[in-house]
C-alpha cells in the first residue's frame, strides 16, 4: 500500500535528513532563530564607525529578508484546515459488490459500467454509499433504485422503494435551467463562473440537519452528507420522453466533499451516459 511505502522504515537515512530540512517544522525554526539573532546583533553591538555601520544595516536587511522568506515558507506549508466534523458508524450492512433491484425498471445501459461506477465512487471518494436510481419521464412515475453497494440499510425494504413520493430535492435535478452555473456545496458553487445547460449537482453537506432527508432513506439512517449527481440523458428523446437517472452519494463525515472531489464524481457519472 501507499502508505507503508512511504513508512519511516522504507526511507532511505539521506531522504530522511532533506524530509527534516525541508519540513514546515524546521522552515518555521530558522526563520524565527535567525530573526531573533539579528535583533540581538543589532541590539548588543554598537559600531562606532559609520561605514562599518552603514554596510552593516545592508547586511541586516539582507538577513531579515532571508529569516523571512524561509520563516513564510514554513508557514505556507503548515496544513491549516478548518475543523473537521466527527466521523461516525454508518448504520446498516457493508455489502462489498453491487447490489440490483427492481428488475422490472428496465434499465437500459451497461450493468458492468453501472458497477465499475459505483464501486469507483466509493473506492476514491468520501462516500460509504452509492446509489443508482432512474424515474420514467412521467409525472406519476417514482424514483427508484436500481443499484447500490456500500453500507447499505438493513432493512431491505427501505432499498428498493422511497418512503415518500415527493422527492422536490432529486426532481430539482430534472430541471434544464442555463442560467445557474453549476451545483452548489452548501449554498457555495464549485463548478466555476462558466455557465452551462443541464441539469446540475447538488451537494447536502449536513444531511441530518436537513427536514428532507426523509427523501434519502434508502442511505443508511444517520448519514452525515449527500452527494446528488445527475446522468445526463444520452439523447434528446431520452431527455424528452425517456428514463432519467441519477447517483446519490453518503457520507459518514458531515462536509468531508473537497470541491475537487464534487468535480471528479460528477465527471465519472457522466460517463453513464456516453458508455454506448
Amino acid at each position: 500500500s501507499n502508505s507503508s511505502k512511504n513508512s519511516p522504515a522504507n526511507i532511505s537515512t539521506i531522504d530522511s535528513i532533506l524530509l527534516n530540512l525541508t519540513s514546515d517544522r524546521t522552515s518555521l525554526l530558522l526563520g524565527m532563530v535567525g530573526i531573533v539573532i539579528l535583533l540581538l546583533n543589532r541590539i548588543i553591538s554598537f559600531p562606532e564607525d559609520a561605514a562599518y555601520e552603514a554596510s552593516r544595516s545592508r547586511i541586516d536587511l539582507l538577513g531579515v529578508f532571508a529569516a523571512g522568506s524561509v520563516l513564510l515558507n514554513g508557514i505556507t506549508k503548515l496544513d491549516v484546515e478548518s475543523v473537521t466534523a466527527e466521523q461516525v458508524a454508518l448504520e446498516g450492512v457493508n455489502e462489498g459488490r453491487v447490489v440490483w433491484y427492481n428488475g422490472d425498471f428496465e434499465y437500459d445501459g451497461n450493468r458492468a459500467t453501472v458497477e465499475w461506477t459505483l464501486s469507483s465512487l466509493i473506492k476514491c471518494s468520501p462516500a460509504r454509499t452509492a446509489v443508482l436510481l432512474g424515474k420514467h419521464q412521467k409525472e406519476s412515475e417514482r424514483w427508484v433504485p436500481l443499484a447500490m453497494t456500500g453500507i447499505l440499510p438493513s432493512d431491505t425494504s427501505l432499498r428498493t422503494s422511497l418512503r415518500t413520493d415527493s422527492t422536490p430535492i432529486l426532481d430539482r435535478m430534472l430541471r434544464d435551467d442555463g442560467s445557474i452555473k453549476g451545483g452548489t456545496v452548501g449554498g457555495t458553487e464549485v463548478i466555476g463562473s462558466q455557465k452551462r445547460k443541464g441539469p446540475n449537482e447538488s451537494y447536502l453537506p449536513t444531511l441530518q440537519a436537513l427536514p428532507g432527508k426523509i427523501e434519502f432513506s434508502y442511505l443508511p439512517s444517520n448519514a452525515q452528507e449527500a452527494l446528488l449527481l445527475p446522468v445526463p440523458p444520452s439523447s434528446s428523446t431520452d431527455e424528452v420522453d425517456g428514463c432519467r437517472y441519477a447517483i446519490v452519494l453518503g457520507g459518514d463525515t458531515a462536509k468531508s466533499f473537497a470541491p475537487r472531489d464534487i468535480s471528479w464524481c460528477k465527471e465519472i457519472a457522466s460517463w453513464l451516459s456516453s458508455e454506448d
